[in-house]
């Protein structure tokens, strides 16, 4: 199952408490493309759900995404570093690949 660290959680509700609606946010994770290392993940503030999309609730954060991402994103651990040089949100775990 998908899994977000404490401070990945503490971000989002940061950005989630700069909208309109900060209660209704969830996180959505989307497919940006497909490069050496697999598919590339967007991430995105959320507030509707679509018909075709899995919802996980992980360290008391909603995250969405499209059921055919399940595969490529169950096993993953969604982290954020905040210093100068690994600044943003990353996924770490199985099926993160590296190019080179």
């Amino acid at each position: 199952m998908l899994a977000l660290t404490d401070t990945a959680a503490t971000k989002f509700r940061e950005m989630a408490a700069g909208t309109a609606n900060p209660e209704s946010q969830m996180l959505r994770i989307s497919y940006a493309g497909y490069g050496w290392g697999g598919p590339q993940l967007g991430l995105a503030l959320e507030e509707l759900q679509r018909d075709d999309d899995l919802v996980v609730e992980t360290n008391g954060v909603r995250v969405i995404y499209h059921k055919d991402l399940d595969n490529h994103i169950s096993n993953l651990t969604l982290d954020y570093g905040d210093r100068w040089y690994n600044k943003g949100f990353r996924f770490t775990g199985k099926g993160t690949g590296v190019c080179g």
